[in-house]
């Protein structure tokens, strides 16, 4: 088994802004948590559940600035768990971006204070999140929702933590755009992003059609719950090609393999061997089929079979020296081929024999890139 973290935090009552107050940010967190246990395979005791309500507020990690800082700062420390493969970072509640700098707002946050000292940075999150160099990183953020109490404190959260979670290597799916809100649902009880989130994930892993996904079962549930204003969910990773790979390889569905088949045949098509190879592997750690396992390994065979003829096909420069081969990339040639009669690339001094130096110039410029010469 995967050795698979998490924190989840949720949070509906704030000490110090009763007027905040959200009605269903417990029960997403806690949605989120049975999810990853039972379903997700995460280690039940590697999950740290914060929940902050009347009811929880004895609990060894209700969400107060000083418990959540001391849970990625020692207690989830690379130094005191080891490696991770997996860290997944949940929260549910209010967030506020200001002077710059976005925050995440805890049970005792006060946002009076200019210099929000009682408040989670989101750059600090990430800066500890990342201390798990080789840990695949989501963070979860479902804030701004508009039902009981408005979670826009101030700008929007976002811009800055997503160049920050791209720059580090950290998945970010956020509960909706700039802008808007993260509508909670009377008729469901939860918020209509993490519901839709838990049942997407059932459905699709990988980021490209999870957030299609999203975007459309938040629209409907939305609209279903008499909400007018749009939220629009969004993934950002920080590489094109980990949009198609699964956010739970455990959990990868029979459309998910689909899909990455379809998208590695596609890119054998345009020899790009290596997109194909990665793809290839993808299908083969994910599938529990024998039979999709052996097709993954002759894609592989295949792949390096065409990739090792392309390669012996490039022409060699400097043939006499055989240490110190160079492989030229071939251009498209739109001269006539009748004029290419009788050239040797390795005897270029000869320009007589071609008719002018301008055709010469013509062969140089459209066979060889001039850069490889």
């Amino acid at each position: 088994m995967a050795n698979n973290y998490a924190i989840i935090i949720g949070i509906n009552f704030y000490q110090r802004h009763p007027e905040r107050r959200l009605k269903y940010a417990v029960k997403d967190a806690q949605l989120m948590h049975n999810f990853l246990c039972n379903y997700a395979q995460f280690p039940r005791n590697n999950i740290i559940l914060c929940l902050g309500d009347e009811l929880h507020r004895d609990s060894e990690h209700y969400p107060l600035c000083s418990n959540i800082l001391g849970l990625l700062t020692q207690d989830l420390h690379p130094e005191c768990i080891g490696k991770v493969d997996r860290f997944w970072f949940f929260f549910a509640g209010h967030g506020i971006s200001k002077n710059g700098r976005d925050y995440l707002i805890t049970s005792d946050s006060l946002i009076k204070d200019t210099d929000l000292r009682i408040a989670l940075p989101l750059d600090e999150i990430i800066a500890c999140l990342r201390q798990h160099r080789d840990a695949e990183i989501v963070l979860i953020l479902d804030s701004c929702r508009q039902i009981v109490g408005s979670r826009d404190f101030g700008d929007s959260v976002g811009e800055e933590t997503i160049k920050l979670a791209q720059n580090r290597g950290i998945t970010t799916i956020f509960s909706c755009d700039y802008g808007q809100f993260s509508h909670e649902l009377d008729n469901q009880k939860n918020g209509s992003f993490t519901y839709s989130l838990v049942e997407g994930l059932k459905q699709y892993t990988l980021p490209v059609q999870l957030e299609k996904f999203l975007q459309k079962n938040v629209h409907k549930l939305n609209i279903k719950d008499g909400k007018s204003s749009s939220q629009t969910p969004i993934i950002r990773v920080e590489s094109a090609s980990k949009a198609h790979y699964p956010l739970l390889p455990e959990c990868a569905t029979e459309a998910d393999i689909d899909e990455m088949i379809r998208l590695a045949t596609n890119e054998e098509l345009d020899n790009s061997f290596e997109k194909a190879r990665n793809l290839w592997w993808k299908v083969i750690e994910t599938s529990r089929s024998e039979k999709l396992v052996m097709r993954g390994r002759k894609a592989l065979e295949r792949l390096e079979e065409k990739n090792n003829q392309v390669t012996a096909n490039l022409p060699i420069v400097d043939g006499e020296n055989q240490k110190n081969k160079k492989l030229v990339r071939l251009k498209p040639i739109n001269t006539p081929i009748k004029d290419f009669i009788d050239v040797n690339p390795d005897d270029w001094a000869k320009k007589q024999r071609v008719g002018s130096q301008s055709l010469w110039d013509k062969i140089i410029s459209f066979i060889f890139d001039e850069k490889d010469l």
